[in-house]
């Protein structure tokens, strides 16, 4: 909600009890809170992440994307804010409510955006044969967000000193706007996503601008709405949750746009793979609502998903070759993935 500036972070005290106890209830209270956050933000991207039906991306550049929002980023916004909010604190006071505006509104959004935004721009720049679309700019950004997301939650819930504090911090942040990391960056990946299927650099420049700028735009009226929530008496908050339902509308949209888009690829780029590839059955199966919510929900046999994710795979290859002609070994990639769905067939 509130970004990280200096002092933002209350430190946990306690003064009737012996230390060793206070150690121990920290520990547990640790554990408890990096343990229940983690299965909320793990919840969370499986949300996010189901708007990719058929091409899962491969686990280890989500859990890099993750970990890379999860440290890095943390580190690297925490100290651009503190810098950045020398000057500010000198300009406007260290506890006005214009430099606490300024800070949460403006400084945050920019850092967060950027530096979480920055997985996704390494794997779009270094792994570009795993970034096919926008589709998986989202799943990229979304993995980066919530590790931020994680870490942020986990050490403003170490810093209440009450349980009761705990519980009412832990269902605004965890669970009203648990999503809003995630989103955020999500924005920036489908910029980047869209970015992926054009030639032209001007076009690519636009598209990843866009996405960053309205990630930046959405984080702003977030955090400006919360931190004027004390002084509007609560009124504020209601751009937060207008802002967030916004968001929610917009992965509803992507997800039926993911939807729709993938099942054109496929059925566009695999029709010529009948029936030396797939046979006339199995295309129709692959282009059908029915096999798209046994992608996602896991219901197929071994197999059968790995045929899917290879299919899948084959329609992005054949149609990157075709808009962006021959990069990244695209050719050999088309050839590896026709022999696999050969050979997974023969198998069943």
């Amino acid at each position: 909600m509130h970004s990280f500036t200096a002092g933002a972070l209350p430190v946990r005290t306690r003064v009737n009890s012996p230390p060793e106890m206070n150690t121990i209830l920290s520990v547990l209270s640790f554990l408890f809170t990096v343990g229940l956050v983690g299965l909320m933000t793990l919840m969370y991207f499986r949300v996010v992440q189901g708007i990719d039906r058929f091409e899962k991306e491969p686990t280890r550049y989500v859990v890099a994307a993750f970990l890379w929002g999860a440290a890095p980023a943390v580190l690297i916004a925490l100290v651009l804010q503190l810098i950045l909010s020398l000057p500010l604190t000198l300009i406007l006071g260290e506890d006005s409510l214009a430099s606490a505006l300024v800070g949460a509104s403006i400084i945050a959004p920019i850092t967060e955006e950027l530096v979480k935004g920055a997985a996704v721009a390494i794997i779009y720049l270094a792994r570009r044969q795993e970034f096919d679309g926008w589709v998986d700019g989202i799943v990229y950004g979304a993995a980066a967000g919530f590790g931020f997301a994680f870490v942020e939650n986990v050490l403003y819930l170490m810093g209440t000193e009450t349980a009761e504090e705990w519980v009412a911090l832990f269902f605004l942040r965890v669970i009203v706007f648990g999503f809003m990391h995630g989103f955020w960056t999500a924005l920036t990946g489908l910029g980047f996503g869209i970015a992926r299927n054009t030639t032209s650099i001007a076009q690519k420049g636009i598209a990843i601008l866009a996405g960053l700028s309205v990630a930046i735009f959405s984080h702003l009226i977030h955090n400006g709405a919360v931190t004027l929530a004390e002084a509007s008496s609560g009124a504020t908050i209601w751009i937060a949750l207008i802002n967030y339902a916004f968001l929610v509308v917009g992965l509803l949209i992507a997800s039926a746009a993911a939807l729709y888009h993938d099942r054109q690829i496929m059925k566009t780029y695999l029709l010529d793979e009948v029936p030396a590839v797939l046979t006339h059955e199995e295309y129709q199966s692959l282009i059908t609502a029915r096999s798209a919510a046994g992608a996602r929900l896991g219901i197929l046999a071994p197999r059968r998903r790995a045929l899917v994710q290879a299919a899948a795979e084959l329609a992005q290859k054949k149609r990157q070759l075709a808009k962006l002609g021959e990069e990244h070994l695209i050719g050999a990639d088309i050839d590896r993935l026709r022999q696999q769905m050969i050979a997974l067939r023969q198998a069943a």
